[in-house]
């Protein structure tokens, strides 16, 4: 099993690695989709997909392309021990909550599909929660971030 570490990474894939040392770890990613970050923005980031592991890392021009978040889906990969994906959102959240890990805030995210889509975002822990049919499907961490400073806190 691999244990998601907020605020720091997985395992041995730690936020603010450059993608080199990311392919050092895991080799060439199956896939990688480059999109601009904002509309009124020319800073792009670069998502990075190992289908196999079931796994994305994201690495952003503005931080000099290192990794500012991933993105998990498989039920191998454990959240505070605990095997979160292809939990309900009540038990999900009820998890959360007993770990203390601030405000949740809920945004559906469906359209007239068929698809009932949400996310749980925790802003104090750079936490995104996916749901799908009320199933979490993705979990999507990053690095905290400092308020005051306005940037990244990168792990040691």
């Amino acid at each position: 099993m691999k244990n998601i570490r907020l605020g720091k990474g997985l395992e041995k894939l730690k936020f603010g690695m450059t993608r080199e040392e990311v392919k050092s770890i895991f080799g060439e990613p199956d896939e990688t989709e480059v999109f601009v970050v904002h509309e009124d923005d020319t800073d792009r980031s670069e998502a990075w997909h190992y289908d196999t592991i079931e796994l994305s890392a994201t690495f952003d021009e503005e931080d000099q392309w290192r990794l500012t978040s991933m993105a998990i889906s498989s039920p191998e990969y454990l959240f505070e021990d605990v095997n979160l994906i292809g939990q309900s959102q009540e038990q999900v959240l009820q998890q959360v909550d007993l770990l203390n890990l601030g405000e949740v805030d809920i945004e559906q995210l469906s359209d007239e599909s068929d698809e009932n889509q949400l996310v749980a975002t925790i802003p104090d822990v750079n936490l995104n929660l996916w749901f799908e049919n009320g199933i979490l499907s993705e979990i999507q961490w990053g690095p905290f971030w400092d308020d005051e400073k306005e940037e990244y806190v990168w792990p040691d």
